[in-house]
């Protein structure tokens, strides 16, 4: 399998950290919710984390079907398209809805910058000896 991506394995292993952590940083947050707000808030918190997480596996799959281009990339752009249409009614939903404060669904998404950055300070590194693919 020569034409396999070196870097392949490894930023799949990347984006698995990234994933977990966003997920332990929405769990935490939630708790601390809970602890220290009220269950209210620590549920508001845990879908906003949740969310957040979910949002994260849905675009590392679209971009890998993009930056992979494997087989049509047209179905694709439209659960990008549909990804993007879900999360904001969803988001509208639950807001109008009333259950619960923007402001915890905004600490839960939190979780989604929060861990992407702890991911990429202390998650897997890539390893030095790879190769840069030649130029065309």
């Amino acid at each position: 399998m020569a034409d396999e991506d070196p870097q392949g394995s490894h930023s799949d292993a990347q984006m698995r950290a990234a994933v977990i952590a966003v997920a332990l940083c929405g769990l935490c947050l939630t708790l601390g919710a809970l602890v220290f707000f009220s269950g209210r808030a620590a549920l508001g918190v845990a879908i906003g984390g949740g969310i957040a997480t979910v949002n994260l596996l849905v675009f590392a799959r679209i971009g890998n079907a993009f930056l992979g281009r494997k087989g049509k990339t047209a179905p694709w752009a439209v659960i990008a398209l549909l990804k993007l249409v879900v999360l904001f009614g969803g988001i509208w939903l639950i807001l109008a809805s009333g259950v619960i404060s923007g402001l915890s669904l905004a600490v839960g998404y939190g979780a989604l910058p929060l861990g992407i950055t702890l991911a990429s300070l202390f998650g897997p590194k890539p390893p030095d000896d790879i190769e840069e693919p030649p130029k065309r």
